[in-house]
């Protein structure tokens, strides 16, 4: 009994962080901060020495995004150099202000435009945003670099140690935890699905969420496997495909079982048909009738690196002017807002949860700091906590992390004995400075709408589905799905580009309906995609009749994806007129 009840408990807890990545995450940063943090004071370090040591133990661990361990160390390695390259112009031009602040921008430029790249060139770029960022903080200054050159390779030695011995992980491991996360969403989404009464909207909303986690879940998985190594799985392509279909299953269900829920109380009876002849906030133009598509010269990499230079350099004018020492905060900001943004409806987004996350980490890290007052231990105690929950906390909840970050910025004030007040508040000023000139150089410099976004995302997803549709198996024939993985990335960057459409936030409310309806409609003909494939494959060879449910539910999907089909060749048009 106890047995089960803690095998349960762990299933719930694996489900919550999928392969326990977050968990490793903030374990490894307070490992590494630890560990560098002993290191330089054993060796007798000057406050800045460990300041800057801590600082690059804990950027380690936030610039390494891939999930695959031979990737993080070599993505570990190539930091190295750069870190130390950031660190030391930023201490050699620290006598010449001028030509700091015109380096620190041009770096920026080339941090962002590395996001080309890849994974590894976002990563790169952060850990020289960081490095410069840090040389700025600190003060760094010319005769200080051989110490802190010291410093930063007993951080990134401290990185390595804990990612080879203190928390090790394998891509088998990985995935097995990665696996085990999915089948438990599955089940609660399954058991929530079974369970959900006629006209209860609370449980409609818990159903939703669980489908929703489920889905990123599954996304996680197969992210996971399609960069798998050589020889992690047999027949990795059956594992793509029987994740896929169990999602797309589960989805599919709950999603008519949602819409039973909602005809039953009359409440929102067409939500989710999909009738072809009813076209009711269904045509992609509706969008915005007329908006150009993001196309043309600029690629997005460029077109943003054009942006977040404009918009640090905006904040370093304003910094100065709010605080000639503590203008790089301002810059800070402006830079972040533009990480994972692709239009200036994400970068309000973005500014929103950055200053919320700033504003309600203040009184909680000046808290904290009266807490500790006076013992050193206990702030270095609560810094690590802070550290870890910046880590711990689900990369969707950025208003969390920003609220822990500045819990840490605290801690380490305190511990430097430099924490008041109004240097708190100067915080929260630098922070609405550097979000504002992010939204204005998005809105002013080579704009991108979220309405042309919206409609060059959708395009994108209907032109995967037509290729899908026109490859599709034919009856008796059972293979995979070779484009599982493109229609996944087609339907969350269309949803991604629409999430501010569809924020409870934005003023026009007819908008926001027509395109919750837009979305409900395309997310029920990707789901119906895997299972039309299964119905092709378990088809009679003789009859052509159908004889599983999969394949009883394809039909709806085909007249939603014909309906679909009509709607991109309708924009089309729309385009060659505009």
């Amino acid at each position: 009994m106890v047995a089960a009840r803690t095998a349960s408990l762990w299933d719930r807890f694996a489900a919550a962080d999928p392969g326990l990545l977050h968990l490793a995450a903030g374990l490894r940063a307070v490992f590494g901060l630890t560990l560098t943090l002993a290191a330089l004071t054993v060796l007798d370090q000057s406050s800045v020495v460990l300041l800057a040591g801590g600082f690059t133990a804990v950027v380690t661990s936030l610039a390494i995004s891939d999930l695959h361990p031979r990737n993080q160390f070599r993505t570990l390695l190539a930091g190295v150099p750069v870190a130390l390259a950031a660190v030391t112009a930023g201490g050699l031009l620290a006598p010449f202000p001028f030509a700091s602040r015109l380096a620190f921008l041009l770096l920026i430029f080339a941090a962002v435009y590395a996001r080309r790249f890849g994974r590894r060139g976002l990563d790169l770029g952060i850990f020289a945003f960081m490095s410069y960022f840090l040389s700025q903080f600190a003060r760094i200054q010319p005769h200080q670099l051989p110490q802190l050159t010291g410093a930063l390779a007993v951080a990134f030695a401290a990185a390595a140690v804990t990612r080879l011995c203190l928390v090790p992980t394998t891509s088998f491991g990985i995935h097995r935890r990665l696996r085990t996360a999915f089948s438990r969403r599955l089940r609660d989404a399954q058991q929530a699905t079974s369970d959900l009464p006629a006209d209860s909207l609370a449980d409609v909303r818990r159903l939703e969420r669980r489908l929703d986690r489920l889905h990123a879940s599954a996304l996680l998985l197969q992210e996971f496997l399609y960069e798998a190594p050589a020889g992690l799985l047999r027949d990795t392509a059956a594992e793509l495909e029987r994740t896929a279909r169990a999602d797309a299953t589960a989805q599919r269900l709950g999603v008519l079982a949602i819409r039973s829920s909602k005809e039953s109380t009359a409440s929102s009876a067409n939500t989710l048909t999909v009738d072809p002849t009813n076209r009711t906030g269904c045509d992609p133009m509706a969008l915005r009738p007329g908006a150009a598509q993001p196309s043309g010269p600029w690629r997005h990499t460029t077109r943003q690196a054009f942006q977040v230079t404009a918009a640090s350099a905006l904040a370093v004018l304003g910094g100065h002017l709010v605080s000639p020492h503590l203008w790089y905060w301002a810059v800070a900001t402006a830079w972040v807002v533009f990480i994972n943004a692709e239009h200036t409806g994400d970068i309000l987004l973005q500014s929103g949860r950055r200053l919320i996350g700033t504003v309600a980490g203040v009184p909680f890290g000046y808290g904290l700091a009266v807490l500790a007052a006076g013992h050193t231990t206990l702030a270095l105690v609560f810094l690590l906590a802070c550290v870890f929950g910046m880590f711990y906390t689900p990369s969707g909840s950025y208003w969390a992390v920003t609220f822990f970050i500045t819990g840490s910025l605290s801690m380490v004030l305190a511990v430097l004995h430099t924490l008041s007040p109004e240097l708190l508040a100067l915080r929260v000023q630098e922070t609405v400075l550097g979000a504002g000139c992010g939204i204005l150089a998005a809105a002013l410099v080579v704009p991108t709408s979220v309405h042309a976004v919206a409609e060059m995302r959708l395009r994108e997803l209907l032109l995967v589905l037509d290729h899908i549709e026109r490859c599709a198996p034919q009856a008796g024939v059972a293979e995979p799905a070779p484009d599982a993985r493109d229609l996944d990335q087609a339907l969350e960057a269309f949803r991604k580009a629409c999430r501010p459409l569809v924020h409870p936030l934005n003023p026009r409310r007819a908008e926001r309906a027509r395109v919750r309806r837009l979305l409900e409609r395309v997310e029920a003909t990707v789901i119906s995609v895997p299972l039309r494939r299964a119905g092709a494959a378990g088809c009679s060879p003789r009859d052509g009749r159908p004889r599983s449910p999969g394949a009883r539910c394809a039909s709806a999907g085909r007249r939603t994806w014909r309906s679909s089909s009509r709607l991109s060749a309708r924009s089309g048009r729309g385009s060659a007129r505009g």
